[in-house]
């Protein structure tokens, strides 16, 4: 291996170990800020910050790259702008734009997991960062479909009567949908809805058996996995 690929391989490892880190704290972070006067101040920064690893993370070759920090410009801008100015740019549109991004990081993140000649940390933070992602990707489709169609989603929960579908709740309700571990307090009512948590529920369940089936096949056919430490 040359050492310009040593050198790339390492950035980009860290760059994988940054996306994953800043998406956990996204996790962490949102439910306790979700209700805060500057709570959507918070997420904002964190899911900057995010977006700016996530071009770091899919940017292995100069195209690539410069198509990821294209995406990431408009969706980080346009958020901004929003909490800056609201009645100029409407929050759909940030929506939009977070789903594009989020949407081509995801791909680039799965063909370089799929094509990983050897299962090591640089794959495995590829492989979650790609689950988590789908979790806020479809956060994002929620809020904006309860946003267009407000009886999309119904809550049963009497202290929730006047609960919407957005932030940390979209997120908690995209994770049950991807997880398959639905506790019923959120739930779909239009036919779109209904079609949104079924493609989720599928594309979760597809993609960890896709994950394992390769990780296990790479990890069990590397000659170096049978070989002890030295």
């Amino acid at each position: 291996m040359s050492k310009s690929s040593l050198v790339q391989e390492g950035r980009r490892r860290l760059s994988v170990a940054h996306l994953l880190t800043t998406l956990t704290v996204l996790f962490i972070v949102a439910p306790f800020v979700d209700h805060l006067a500057y709570g959507n101040l918070v997420e904002s920064v964190i899911f900057s910050v995010m977006l700016l690893t996530s071009v770091s993370a899919v940017g292995g070759r100069q195209r690539t790259l410069a198509v990821a920090a294209l995406l990431a410009v408009p969706a980080i801008s346009v958020r901004w702008l929003h909490h800056l100015w609201p009645s100029l740019l409407p929050n759909d549109l940030g929506l939009i734009t977070d789903v594009a991004f989020v949407t081509f990081v995801v791909v680039h993140l799965f063909r370089f997991v799929v094509s990983a000649r050897a299962v090591n940390a640089e794959v495995l933070c590829a492989a979650i960062s790609i689950y988590l992602l789908f979790a806020v990707a479809w956060a994002f489709l929620y809020t904006l479909l309860a946003h267009w169609q407000p009886g999309a989603f119904t809550f049963t929960e009497p202290s929730d009567a006047k609960a919407s579908l957005a932030g940390f709740s979209a997120l908690y309700f995209s994770v049950q949908v991807l997880t398959t571990i639905t506790f019923g307090d959120i739930l779909p009512v239009s036919n779109i809805a209904r079609m949104l948590t079924l493609v989720e529920a599928a594309a979760g369940v597809f993609y960890l058996a896709i994950m394992i089936a390769r990780l296990v096949g790479v990890y069990s056919s590397n000659p170096s996995s049978d070989q002890p430490p030295s």
